[in-house]
């Protein structure tokens, strides 16, 4: 059964709903949070410089990594209430819209779930294992991050489409995150392997990793690029989710159980064998 959405005009509402507006700030919590105590338990163990390390260098190696693993699959989960709620928010107000609001909505539930996914991915493959599904699932995580931002705030500025709450003065700044978004996404993942080229046809002779990057290394202008507009990106996703604050806030969630009625069937068992007549021809 479909979950029901009740909208309230007051700023408080009394029970579970006023709860779901905190979302986005224990998203904001799981991943900051999360990435702060990695980054500091990295660099005091020595696995990754100070200055501008990549997000996923901050988790590679235990005992870092566990914590790393641990925060993302929780903001994951969360995320992706984050986006179904979303989903049904905008649903729910535009029943007898238009087929493009339903799809550019649907469209957006589909790529949050695909980012979603992609964090998980992040968590699950280190780096140091195996780098491709690692980049992959960066790839889904911060590209279809920058998607589901453009599809969320290209509704705001459909002429068809209502939010019932305040939703339109969130529209421009909401356009403005994702060029933000897109932009760095292209700068990281244009400087990102540029850097890792430089390094690797100069490698240094200490044989250090790339997770411990030094002025003195070719390509580090390049790599901090990348890495500083990789932070910046995270930072913007997150401070888009935190614009869904207001919303989440004046949504009272319902889900309904049905239970179904009980249908007896005859056994073969209960039913005794006739002594009338002969039981063999």
């Amino acid at each position: 059964m479909e979950p029901i959405l009740q909208f309230s005009k007051s700023k408080t509402i009394e029970g579970f709903g006023s709860l779901l507006g905190y979302l986005p700030f224990c998203l904001t919590l799981l991943i900051g949070g999360g990435i702060v105590v990695c980054y500091c338990v990295a660099v005091s163990l020595g696995h990754v410089e100070a200055a501008f390390p990549y997000i996923s260098d901050t988790g590679t190696f235990p005992p870092e990594s566990c914590i790393f693993t641990l925060s993302l699959n929780c903001a994951a989960v969360v995320a992706i209430a984050i986006f179904t709620l979303k989903y049904l928010h905008v649903k729910q107000y535009n029943r007898g819209c238009s087929s493009r609001v339903r799809t550019v909505n649907t469209a957006g539930l589909i790529v949050g779930y695909i980012s979603a996914f992609g964090i998980m991915v992040v968590a699950a493959f280190q780096e140091t294992n195996v780098l491709s599904v690692h980049v992959l699932g960066a790839m889904m995580a911060f590209f279809g991050g920058t998607v589901y931002m453009f599809l969320i705030a290209s509704l705001g500025f459909m002429r068809d489409v209502n939010f019932g709450v305040n939703e339109a003065r969130y529209s421009r700044a909401r356009l403005c995150m994702a060029f933000l978004s897109l932009v760095s996404f292209i700068l990281m993942s244009v400087c990102a392997p540029i850097a890792l080229f430089l390094w690797q046809s100069d490698p240094p002779i200490d044989g250090r990793s790339t997770q411990l990057w030094r002025t003195t290394d070719k390509g580090y202008n390049i790599h901090v690029v990348a890495t500083a507009f990789e932070w910046v990106m995270a930072l913007d996703l997150l401070a888009f989710l935190m614009t869904f604050s207001q919303e989440l806030h004046l949504i009272q969630l319902q889900v309904g159980l049905v239970r179904q009625p009980s249908v007896s069937t005859p056994s073969v068992l209960s039913t005794p064998p006739s002594r009338s007549g002969p039981l063999l021809p």
